[in-house]
Protein backbone atom coordinates (compact mmCIF):
# COMPACT_ATOMS: atom_id res chain seq x y z
CA UNK A 1 0.00 0.00 0.00
CA UNK A 2 1.05 3.84 -0.64
CA UNK A 3 2.18 5.87 1.87
CA UNK A 4 -0.92 8.07 1.08
CA UNK A 5 -2.68 5.79 1.20
CA UNK A 6 -1.70 4.50 5.04
CA UNK A 7 -1.85 8.41 6.34
CA UNK A 8 -5.65 8.99 4.77
CA UNK A 9 -5.91 5.67 7.46
CA UNK A 10 -4.28 6.77 10.16
CA UNK A 11 -6.79 9.18 11.42
CA UNK A 12 -4.07 11.73 12.91
CA UNK A 13 -4.30 12.88 16.00
CA UNK A 14 -3.92 13.40 19.90
CA UNK A 15 -5.63 14.45 22.83
CA UNK A 16 -7.03 13.98 25.81
CA UNK A 17 -15.22 11.74 36.56
CA UNK A 18 -14.81 9.43 38.41
CA UNK A 19 -13.31 6.44 36.84
CA UNK A 20 -15.87 3.66 35.40
CA UNK A 21 -16.51 0.44 37.77
CA UNK A 22 -14.13 -2.62 36.38
CA UNK A 23 -14.60 -5.07 34.55
CA UNK A 24 -13.02 -8.31 34.14
CA UNK A 25 -10.54 -8.60 30.58
CA UNK A 26 -11.59 -12.24 29.43
CA UNK A 27 -9.11 -14.60 29.02
CA UNK A 28 -7.72 -14.85 25.53
CA UNK A 29 -5.82 -18.11 24.44
CA UNK A 30 -3.93 -17.12 22.12
CA UNK A 31 -2.70 -14.39 23.68
CA UNK A 32 1.46 -14.48 23.23
CA UNK A 33 3.70 -12.61 25.84
CA UNK A 34 4.80 -9.55 25.59
CA UNK A 35 7.39 -9.57 23.13
CA UNK A 36 10.35 -7.18 22.35
CA UNK A 37 11.92 -6.12 19.10
CA UNK A 38 15.22 -7.32 18.23
CA UNK A 39 15.05 -11.02 17.17
CA UNK A 40 16.23 -13.11 19.79
CA UNK A 41 17.49 -12.63 23.45
CA UNK A 42 20.79 -10.52 23.71
CA UNK A 43 23.36 -11.98 25.92
CA UNK A 44 24.16 -9.03 28.90
CA UNK A 45 26.47 -9.21 31.50
CA UNK A 46 24.92 -9.85 35.09
CA UNK A 47 26.82 -6.49 36.09
CA UNK A 48 25.09 -4.52 33.63
CA UNK A 49 22.59 -2.55 34.69
CA UNK A 50 18.96 -3.29 34.97
CA UNK A 51 17.78 -0.46 32.38
CA UNK A 52 20.53 -0.95 30.53
CA UNK A 53 20.65 -4.86 30.07
CA UNK A 54 16.20 -4.20 29.60
CA UNK A 55 16.84 -1.53 26.92
CA UNK A 56 19.53 -3.96 24.67
CA UNK A 57 17.31 -6.63 25.90
CA UNK A 58 14.18 -4.82 24.02
CA UNK A 59 15.59 -2.99 21.51
CA UNK A 60 19.03 -4.16 20.51
CA UNK A 61 22.13 -2.28 20.92
CA UNK A 62 25.58 -2.79 22.78
CA UNK A 63 26.06 -2.35 26.70
CA UNK A 64 29.13 -0.61 27.12
CA UNK A 65 31.17 0.95 29.47
CA UNK A 66 33.60 3.55 29.51
CA UNK A 67 35.09 6.43 31.03
CA UNK A 68 31.80 8.48 31.42
CA UNK A 69 29.93 4.83 32.79
CA UNK A 70 27.38 2.34 31.63
CA UNK A 71 26.18 3.23 27.80
CA UNK A 72 24.44 1.72 25.29
CA UNK A 73 25.80 1.43 21.98
CA UNK A 74 23.44 1.52 19.41
CA UNK A 75 23.44 -0.07 16.26
CA UNK A 76 22.56 3.52 14.29
CA UNK A 77 25.89 4.31 15.64
CA UNK A 78 24.54 6.36 18.61
CA UNK A 79 25.33 5.84 22.45
CA UNK A 80 22.81 7.03 25.09
CA UNK A 81 24.21 7.01 28.54
CA UNK A 82 23.12 5.43 31.93
CA UNK A 83 23.49 8.66 33.75
CA UNK A 84 24.05 11.84 31.43
CA UNK A 85 26.33 13.55 34.52
CA UNK A 86 23.43 15.99 35.40
CA UNK A 87 23.21 15.76 39.05
CA UNK A 88 19.97 17.42 39.84
CA UNK A 89 17.30 17.52 37.34
CA UNK A 90 13.77 19.32 37.33
CA UNK A 91 10.89 17.21 35.51
CA UNK A 92 10.95 19.33 32.51
CA UNK A 93 14.64 18.64 32.10
CA UNK A 94 14.23 14.91 31.92
CA UNK A 95 11.57 15.19 29.97
CA UNK A 96 13.54 17.57 27.08
CA UNK A 97 16.78 15.50 27.61
CA UNK A 98 16.48 12.18 29.40
CA UNK A 99 19.28 9.82 30.43
CA UNK A 100 18.27 6.23 30.72
CA UNK A 101 17.99 6.36 34.95
CA UNK A 102 15.60 8.76 33.77
CA UNK A 103 13.08 6.88 31.77
CA UNK A 104 13.33 4.18 34.69
CA UNK A 105 13.11 7.16 37.37
CA UNK A 106 8.86 6.66 38.04
CA UNK A 107 7.82 3.02 37.99
CA UNK A 108 4.96 2.73 35.62
CA UNK A 109 1.70 1.53 37.54
CA UNK A 110 -0.93 -1.07 36.97
CA UNK A 111 -3.68 -2.54 38.75
CA UNK A 112 -6.85 -0.63 39.09
CA UNK A 113 -7.02 2.57 37.76
CA UNK A 114 -6.49 5.27 40.28
CA UNK A 115 -6.53 9.68 40.37
CA UNK A 116 -3.18 10.50 39.62
CA UNK A 117 -2.63 13.47 42.59
CA UNK A 118 1.48 13.52 42.61
CA UNK A 119 2.11 16.11 40.53
CA UNK A 120 4.45 15.63 37.26
CA UNK A 121 3.98 11.89 38.36
CA UNK A 122 4.28 10.74 34.21
CA UNK A 123 5.68 7.54 33.95
CA UNK A 124 7.11 6.93 30.61
CA UNK A 125 6.91 10.69 29.40
CA UNK A 126 10.40 10.78 29.48
CA UNK A 127 11.33 8.88 26.19
CA UNK A 128 14.68 8.35 24.53
CA UNK A 129 14.34 8.89 20.91
CA UNK A 130 17.31 7.61 19.63
CA UNK A 131 15.77 4.11 20.58
CA UNK A 132 12.86 4.68 18.52
CA UNK A 133 14.70 6.21 15.44
CA UNK A 134 16.86 3.41 15.45
CA UNK A 135 14.05 0.82 15.67
CA UNK A 136 11.08 2.21 13.87
CA UNK A 137 12.45 4.90 11.23
CA UNK A 138 14.62 8.21 11.65
CA UNK A 139 12.18 10.01 8.87
CA UNK A 140 8.46 10.13 8.23
CA UNK A 141 8.98 8.33 5.05
CA UNK A 142 11.29 5.08 6.48
CA UNK A 143 8.19 5.00 9.16
CA UNK A 144 5.40 5.06 6.62
CA UNK A 145 6.98 2.33 4.48
CA UNK A 146 6.86 0.40 7.29
CA UNK A 147 3.46 0.59 8.23
CA UNK A 148 0.79 -1.82 8.15
CA UNK A 149 -2.99 -1.95 8.95
CA UNK A 150 -4.53 -3.81 11.72
CA UNK A 151 -8.18 -4.37 12.76
CA UNK A 152 -9.18 -3.08 16.00
CA UNK A 153 -12.91 -2.95 16.86
CA UNK A 154 -13.81 -3.22 13.28
CA UNK A 155 -11.69 -0.65 11.93
CA UNK A 156 -8.29 -0.63 10.22
CA UNK A 157 -5.90 1.54 11.77
CA UNK A 158 -1.93 1.89 10.34
CA UNK A 159 0.56 1.11 12.89
CA UNK A 160 4.07 0.03 12.63
CA UNK A 161 4.62 -3.25 11.40
CA UNK A 162 6.67 -4.05 14.58
CA UNK A 163 3.44 -3.15 16.51
CA UNK A 164 1.18 -4.92 14.66
CA UNK A 165 1.25 -8.33 16.57
CA UNK A 166 0.69 -6.65 20.05
CA UNK A 167 -2.23 -4.78 18.70
CA UNK A 168 -3.65 -7.33 17.08
CA UNK A 169 -3.36 -9.51 20.55
CA UNK A 170 -5.01 -6.05 21.92
CA UNK A 171 -7.82 -6.17 19.17
CA UNK A 172 -8.49 -9.87 19.89
CA UNK A 173 -9.01 -8.90 23.37
CA UNK A 174 -11.16 -5.88 22.78
CA UNK A 175 -13.17 -8.10 20.59
CA UNK A 176 -13.89 -10.28 23.38
CA UNK A 177 -14.99 -7.33 25.59
CA UNK A 178 -17.37 -6.03 22.81
CA UNK A 179 -19.58 -8.81 22.77
CA UNK A 180 -19.78 -8.70 26.64
CA UNK A 181 -20.26 -5.38 26.89
CA UNK A 182 -21.65 -3.38 23.19
CA UNK A 183 -21.52 -0.55 25.33
CA UNK A 184 -18.12 0.36 25.32
CA UNK A 185 -18.06 0.60 21.33
CA UNK A 186 -18.31 4.25 22.05
CA UNK A 187 -14.73 4.39 23.44
CA UNK A 188 -13.37 3.28 19.75
CA UNK A 189 -16.47 5.30 17.56
CA UNK A 190 -13.99 7.29 16.18
CA UNK A 191 -10.33 7.38 17.07
CA UNK A 192 -8.54 9.58 17.21
CA UNK A 193 -5.39 8.34 15.14
CA UNK A 194 -2.17 6.62 14.95
CA UNK A 195 0.40 7.48 12.62
CA UNK A 196 1.56 11.29 12.64
CA UNK A 197 5.07 13.01 11.97
CA UNK A 198 5.09 15.71 14.56
CA UNK A 199 6.13 17.15 18.03
CA UNK A 200 4.00 17.29 21.60
CA UNK A 201 2.40 19.83 22.16
CA UNK A 202 4.18 22.47 23.76
CA UNK A 203 7.59 21.03 22.70
CA UNK A 204 10.09 20.06 20.41
CA UNK A 205 10.18 16.32 20.89
CA UNK A 206 8.54 14.07 18.45
CA UNK A 207 5.56 12.06 19.68
CA UNK A 208 5.34 8.63 19.81
CA UNK A 209 3.05 8.80 17.17
CA UNK A 210 5.76 9.87 14.69
CA UNK A 211 6.52 5.78 14.30
CA UNK A 212 3.14 4.74 14.63
CA UNK A 213 3.69 3.07 17.83
CA UNK A 214 0.59 4.39 19.29
CA UNK A 215 -2.92 4.91 18.78
CA UNK A 216 -5.77 7.59 20.37
CA UNK A 217 -9.14 5.95 21.43
CA UNK A 218 -12.24 8.33 20.74
CA UNK A 219 -11.56 11.70 21.55
CA UNK A 220 -15.32 12.38 22.72
CA UNK A 221 -15.34 9.69 25.94
CA UNK A 222 -11.65 11.39 26.43
CA UNK A 223 -9.72 14.12 28.65
CA UNK A 224 -6.73 15.97 28.43
CA UNK A 225 -4.88 17.99 30.60
CA UNK A 226 -3.97 20.55 28.33
CA UNK A 227 -7.87 21.21 28.07
CA UNK A 228 -8.06 21.88 31.61
CA UNK A 229 -5.71 24.14 32.60
CA UNK A 230 -6.63 27.62 34.10
CA UNK A 231 -8.97 25.49 36.11
CA UNK A 232 -7.01 25.80 39.31
CA UNK A 233 -3.37 25.75 40.41
CA UNK A 234 -3.12 21.76 40.24
CA UNK A 235 -4.48 19.57 37.75
CA UNK A 236 -7.50 18.13 38.62
CA UNK A 237 -7.41 14.28 37.10
CA UNK A 238 -10.36 13.49 34.94
CA UNK A 239 -11.15 9.57 33.40
CA UNK A 240 -14.25 7.49 31.62
CA UNK A 241 -12.03 4.77 29.63
CA UNK A 242 -12.72 1.38 31.59
CA UNK A 243 -10.67 -0.41 33.39
CA UNK A 244 -11.08 -3.37 30.90
CA UNK A 245 -9.95 -1.71 28.13
CA UNK A 246 -7.03 -0.30 30.00
CA UNK A 247 -6.19 -4.14 30.85
CA UNK A 248 -6.25 -5.37 27.17
CA UNK A 249 -3.87 -2.80 26.03
CA UNK A 250 -1.27 -3.16 29.16
CA UNK A 251 -1.40 -6.72 28.93
CA UNK A 252 0.37 -7.04 25.31
CA UNK A 253 2.69 -4.19 26.50
CA UNK A 254 0.60 -0.86 25.74
CA UNK A 255 1.35 1.78 28.43
CA UNK A 256 -1.72 4.36 29.45
CA UNK A 257 -1.95 8.02 29.12
CA UNK A 258 -4.31 8.05 31.87
CA UNK A 259 -1.46 6.99 34.31
CA UNK A 260 0.13 10.09 33.95
CA UNK A 261 -0.09 13.61 36.02
CA UNK A 262 -0.52 15.36 32.45
CA UNK A 263 -3.13 13.04 31.84
CA UNK A 264 -4.17 12.05 28.13
CA UNK A 265 -6.80 9.33 28.73
CA UNK A 266 -7.32 8.36 24.89
CA UNK A 267 -3.25 7.88 24.21
CA UNK A 268 -1.87 3.96 24.58
CA UNK A 269 1.43 3.59 23.53
CA UNK A 270 3.58 0.30 22.90
CA UNK A 271 6.37 0.44 25.40
CA UNK A 272 7.20 -2.99 26.89
CA UNK A 273 9.82 -2.26 28.69
CA UNK A 274 7.94 -0.12 31.40
CA UNK A 275 6.09 -3.00 32.17
CA UNK A 276 8.61 -5.57 32.69
CA UNK A 277 9.74 -5.23 36.87
CA UNK A 278 13.20 -6.50 35.40
CA UNK A 279 13.98 -3.31 34.03
CA UNK A 280 13.72 -1.01 36.93
CA UNK A 281 16.70 -0.42 38.92
CA UNK A 282 16.69 -2.61 42.10
CA UNK A 283 14.75 -0.76 45.31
Amino acid sequence: MRAASYAMLALVACRGSAPTPASPVPAVASAAPVVAFVEAGVPVDENVPGPVSCLARYYGGTPRHDATGWVLALDSGVTVPLHDGVASKTPRERFDAPDISDVFEQRYPTGPIAPVTEVDFDPGRNRLDPLFFATFGATAAAVQKAMTIVMLAGKGVAVHAKVAGPLRRVATRVDALLRNDPSLGQFFHALGGTFNWRTIAGSDRLSMHAWAIAIDLDVGTSFYWRNELGHGPVLQWKNRLPQSIVDAFEAEGFIWGGRWYHYDTMHFEYRPELLDPACYPAR
